[in-house]
């Protein structure tokens, strides 16, 4: 959903998307690789964080995470690369603008620090799309790009790693100003064939950005990738089927490809976020501009999310999403005007309502008024309040679960946090059944 403030206008917001390959059970790896990979994955997530929220375009920032991505030993790409039967290195890498449809692609490099970097020029200096094998090594040199010995590769800091997994790396961006870009890199599967290409390098496979749908990457077994044009897929249902990102990519991972194939990431044009794979693992994180950070080895169903029937395959229904969306706006409107009672209203009038903040739990309908009273006396008190970032999603046919980040202004002192609102239907309509917000500054939790 887009960002609302308290007048239900949208209002600009970025949002990012990595990963760091699809593959094993990171429940087996061993303590030194399981911390590699989560380091990495924080320090790649955070810088990309604070570009978009310092006003960095989307294409920069993908190539500026795929590149802290690639140096890092612990990702199969750049340094980490994985080599071929015959103990080389072959690096794979694309870019892609969304604004402008623009791409960029390598393939074959053997010795290219930042493929990313190069596949960015392919776009920018040349009027093709892919460069391969030796004409991309030639091209790397034409560039002065920064080049790098065998060594850089083979003397790398490898963790010891029984545990096979895919390893490509990627990022998606949305950026302040609506523009999307997909980037990624990857050392390919080990001991392939030389002269092996996978779907890193190929638009369309698995990487995809257009400005009018989403961004997509992908990583797992290249070749099913490419034979089911799966990046470009997830763009075609959005353009043509009418499907929501969710769906698009829920159907491409449970039905297209496989169980044990990989996995994908994707930020739709209204900066909705999707992470899933049908692996027992993807290394992946995401953050945007209502306070998002989270990293992951592995995601709870594979990221596959809840539907109203428990079938991901049926939509959340608009309406309820519509009629929800007036409540929690109409409190809004009932907060800023000093009214705590109308405020209340949409709260389940039940011993049964819990209202949890600042760790603190509070049953019943009665102590949660009164607690919201002795807490805010007066208007001035209560200060102006802004709901952002709505998201739904369907816990059953009567039933839902709405996320959301709520901003506070008192006395020229901002203050923000994050909810979590189940709500239930009942013949009067929906009530907040469960209200969980997170801690602000003053530890209260409360808006």
């Amino acid at each position: 959903m887009p960002l609302l403030n308290s007048s239900g206008n949208e209002t600009p917001g970025w949002a990012i998307v990595i990963h760091g390959g699809a593959g094993g059970d990171p429940q087996k790896w061993n303590d030194a690789k399981t911390k590699l990979r989560r380091t990495g994955l924080n320090r790649a997530l955070t810088a990309g964080r604070d570009a978009l929220a310092q006003g960095g375009n989307a294409l920069d920032t993908v190539e500026l995470v795929i590149r802290i991505l690639e140096d890092d030993a612990a990702f199969n790409a750049g340094r980490g690369a994985v080599l071929t039967k015959a103990g080389k290195v072959e690096l794979d890498a694309s870019i892609m603008d969304g604004r402008t449809g623009s791409c960029g692609a390598v393939a074959g490099l053997t010795a290219t620090q930042n493929p990313i970097s190069l596949a960015r020029r392919v776009m920018t200096e040349t009027p093709h799309v892919l460069l391969a094998g030796k004409g991309a090594d030639e091209f790397a040199k034409a560039q002065q790009v920064p080049l790098v010995a065998p060594d850089y590769f083979l003397s790398r800091n490898r963790v010891a790693d029984n545990e096979p997994h895919f390893g490509t790396v990627g990022c998606v961006v949305l950026d302040s100003k609506g523009d999307l870009a997909a980037g990624t890199s990857t050392g390919g599967t080990s001991k392939k064939l030389p002269g092996r290409v996978g779907d890193s390098p190929i638009v369309g496979a698995g990487t995809y950005a257009a400005n009018d749908t989403c961004a997509v990457s992908g990583t797992g077994v290249g070749e099913e990738y490419i034979r089911n044009s799966v990046a470009y897929d997830v763009a075609a249902q959005m353009r043509y089927a009418d499907r929501n990102i969710d769906d698009a990519v829920s159907k491409i991972m449970r039905q297209t490809l496989d169980a044990g194939v990989g996995g994908i990431i994707a930020i739709s044009k209204d900066g909705t976020i999707v992470m899933q794979h049908n692996t027992p693992g993807m290394s992946c994180g995401a953050a945007n501009s209502t306070g998002r950070f989270e990293t992951h080895l592995a995601l709870e169903r594979g990221g596959e999310p809840l539907k109203s029937d428990g079938n991901s395959n049926t939509p959340v229904s608009p309406d309820a999403e519509n009629a929800i969306s007036k409540l929690i706006l109409q409190q809004v409107v009932d907060w800023n005007r000093g009214d705590i009672d109308a405020f209340m209203k949409p709260y389940w009038h039940s011993d049964e309502l819990t209202f949890s903040s600042g760790g603190k739990v509070t049953r019943g309908y009665e102590k949660t008024l009164a607690g919201y009273k002795k807490r805010y006396p007066d208007k001035q008190t209560m200060g102006v309040l802004a709901f952002e970032k709505l998201e739904y999603q369907s816990l059953g046919s009567k039933a839902m679960q709405v996320l959301g980040i709520w901003k506070l202004e008192r006395d020229n002192q901002p203050l923000e946090g994050r909810f979590t609102l189940i709500l239930r239907q009942f013949p009067e309509g929906w009530k907040i059944v469960h209200d969980h917000t997170s801690k602000t500054p003053d530890e209260t939790g409360n808006p």
